[in-house]
Formats: structure tokens, sequence, C-alpha cells
């Protein structure tokens, strides 16, 4: 009878896996590197299938006794999720669920209550999950054209400062000139710097801003704006319903205090990982 589980929580820089017995205890867990669908489809799916193996075999126990439920970024378009889903498959798994790690997330923050889940890391989207089990996406577009309040847009308004400093030929304040050290003191070095920028670079701008948080105005109108859209993406989702709001992701500690007092007020500690919501979702559904 396949009565073990696997839960699965994929994002952009690491893999999580964890492996619960018959009796909902945990045997084996495992970290690996990142198998986020959404910027390598084949490598993503060529890393997860190998970490499945991997833990599979550790515990010697047969895919066949498995039931599996992943959350993997990029999970949310739907070729994605088939590819995936069909690889899984292949490895013998008896039961297998594929889903984005937004809702896997917003299962295990408050153990499968009705919550809003934002995560704020890299990119951004909020999650709303209600009492019959259904869930909303909200935002989580891509850097193109979304993702406020994430990491990758707090540094992408960061270059745009220094950008401006230099189209003005204004002298750089203490903030943009580490930031100039970085991708560059001229239009030239930061053009090239530009022409081959991804997200994660953006994402990984927006740690310098927090230093000179309360003693620079730049950073102060950037983190103003950043707070400004984290309300809002909370507003959206929790939309019409009183929900509690728990924020995820490696900005949520250092965002949360930024916020208006209203929006505090709604905000509680995740009572649960992305994993736990995962196993939530095998109990649930399989």
């Amino acid at each position: 009878m396949a009565n073990w589980v696997l839960a699965i929580d994929g994002g952009g820089t690491k893999t999580a896996l964890r492996l619960y017995d018959q009796n909902g205890q945990v045997v084996q867990e495992q970290r690996g590197p990142g198998s986020s669908l959404g910027h390598d489809l084949q490598l993503g799916c060529d890393t997860l299938c190998a970490q499945v193996a991997s833990i599979l075999h550790d515990a010697a126990i047969l895919p066949s006794q498995v039931n599996c439920v992943a959350g993997v970024a990029g999970a949310g378009n739907p070729y994605n999720q088939a590819q995936l889903r069909s690889r899984l498959q292949a490895l013998g798994l008896a039961e297998v669920k594929v889903v984005s790690d937004a809702i896997t997330s917003a299962y295990g923050a408050n153990l499968g209550a009705p919550v809003a889940c934002v995560a704020l890391g890299t990119g951004s989207v909020g999650t709303r999950l209600l009492a019959d089990g259904s869930t909303h996406l909200v935002g989580g577009w891509g850097f193109t054209l979304g993702d406020e309040g994430s990491g990758a847009r707090l540094g992408a308004m960061l270059v745009q400062a220094l950008m401006q400093a230099l189209d003005r030929q204004q002298a750089l304040s203490p903030l943009l000139e580490v930031l100039a050290q970085r991708v560059g003191h001229s239009r030239e070095a930061l053009s090239q710097w530009l022409s081959g920028a991804k997200v994660g670079d953006y994402a990984g701008l927006s740690e310098l801003v927090w230093p000179y948080q309360g003693r620079c105005d730049i950073a102060a109108e950037i983190l103003q704006r950043h707070a400004r859209a984290v309300e809002q993406l909370i507003l959206a989702t929790r939309g019409e319903y009183d929900l509690p709001v728990v924020l995820l992701g490696g900005l949520a500690d250092n965002t949360t205090p930024l916020l208006a007092p209203w929006c505090q007020a709604l905000v509680q500690r995740a009572r649960g990982s992305a994993l736990d919501g995962a196993y939530l979702l095998a109990l649930k559904n399989l």
C-alpha cells in the first residue's frame, strides 16, 4: 500500500525533501541545489528527480510505496507542471501532485487554516487560502512587469536612482557609491552591467539598501515605495476576506516594521513551512 509521503519544496536556490512513514513520522530529510522550473525547465526536472531518487535510495524505500507532493517554483505554468509530473511518475511513484511552491507555502503558513500568505524573496507572490481549501494567487507575474515588493524590484529601484544621478551629473551619495562599485561609475560601465544583469543580480543589490535605512534619503524613499507595494500586495491577497497575514521569504523580517500599523496588526508568524504544507496537501488529496 502506498502510504508513505514525500514532501518537496523546490525553489530557485535550494530544494528540500522530507519523507514521512505510514505513521506520519519524518524518517529522512535532504537538501540540495535549486530546482526552479521557471529558469531552466530541463535542469530543474533533472535536479529534482535526482534528489528524489537519492532520498528514496537512502531510506531503502520503493517508489511504488510513496505518494509525492511537490511544491516547486515555476510550477504555476501548466506546461512546466505537466513536464515535472511526467518525470516524477516515470520514477515509479504511486501518486504525484505538482503545484506552485506558493500553494504549499500557504498551506504550511497557517497549517492548513485560512490565510493570506505573501512571499517576499527574489520575486513576490500572494496566495489566498480559504476554509474550503480553495486557493487564489495574486501577483507572481515575474520581474519584467510585476514582482512588486520583491528583492529584485527593490534592487531595480536602487539602480534607477544611480541612473538618475549619472544623468544629472550629481555627486553620488554613500549608498549610490557602494552600488556604483558593483555596477559601474559611468554610463558605459553601467550599460554593460545592465546588458548582462539577471533577476537574481537585481535581487542581490537589495541587500545594499537596508544598512542605510534611517540615514539616507534615497534609501528612505526606496524603502517607503517598497513598503507601500507590499501593503498593496497584502490587500489584494486578502481580497474581501478577513484573513490573517503571514509574510515569508528573505525580505519578510526587514519589511514588516516598515508597514503601516493597520497592516502590521494583521501579520502573524508562520506556523509551519512549505514542507509541512506539502504533507498537508498529501493527506488532503492523496
